[in-house]
C-alpha cells in the first residue's frame, strides 16, 4: 500500500469514527432507539433467556430478545411465538409490515415476566414484525433518559 492509499484509508476511517460519534444533542426529551443486539443486557433470573430462535423439525419457533434483526422462514399455516421480557422494557403492541403474516393480541399469562404474541403465516410473501420497548425507568420521577429499543424480525412465507 503506497503512502497516498494509506493516507486516504486513514482519512476515511477518521471520518467514519467522527461521524459515528456525532449525535443528537437535544437532551433527554428526544426519542432515541437503540438496537437490542448492541444494548447492554440487564436480565434477571425470571426473564426468558436470550437464546436464538429454535426451529428444530416441526417445532414452533420461539423468538426472544436476542433474535432481533434475524430472518425467519415459515410455510403458510405455520406459527412462531415471540417472548419479550417485561423486566427490561415496557413493550408496545407489535406492528406488522406486509400481508404474509398476522400477529395475535398479547397472549401472556397474567403476572408473566414477558409479553408474548403468536405470529401466523397466512400467505406467501415477505413481512416484518417490529415492537418498540421503553425502559421502565421512563415512568419514574424524574424519568430516565435511556433510549427506546426496537425489536424486529423479517419473515419469508412460502
Amino acid at each position: 500500500m503506497g503512502p497516498l492509499t494509506r493516507s486516504l484509508v486513514s482519512v476515511t476511517v477518521a471520518t467514519a469514527l467522527l461521524v459515528a460519534g456525532c449525535g443528537d444533542e437535544s437532551g433527554p426529551s428526544s426519542r432515541q432507539v437503540e438496537d437490542p443486539a448492541t444494548a447492554p443486557s440487564s436480565s434477571s433470573p425470571t426473564d426468558t433467556p436470550d437464546t436464538p430462535a429454535t426451529t428444530v423439525g416441526s417445532a414452533i419457533p420461539k423468538l426472544q430478545l436476542a433474535d432481533s434483526g434475524t430472518e425467519l422462514a415459515l410455510t403458510v399455516g405455520d406459527t412462531a411465538q415471540v417472548f419479550l421480557p417485561q423486566s427490561t422494557y415496557d413493550w408496545n403492541d407489535p406492528v406488522v409490515d406486509g400481508r404474509a403474516v398476522t400477529i395475535s393480541e398479547d397472549v401472556s399469562d397474567e403476572g408473566s415476566s414477558s409479553r408474548s404474541w403468536t405470529i401466523t403465516a397466512v400467505a406467501a410473501g415477505d413481512a416484518a414484525v417490529s415492537v418498540v420497548g421503553s425502559p421502565p425507568c421512563r415512568a419514574t420521577t424524574p424519568p430516565c433518559a435511556a433510549p427506546d429499543t426496537l425489536w424486529s424480525v423479517r419473515i419469508t412465507v412460502s
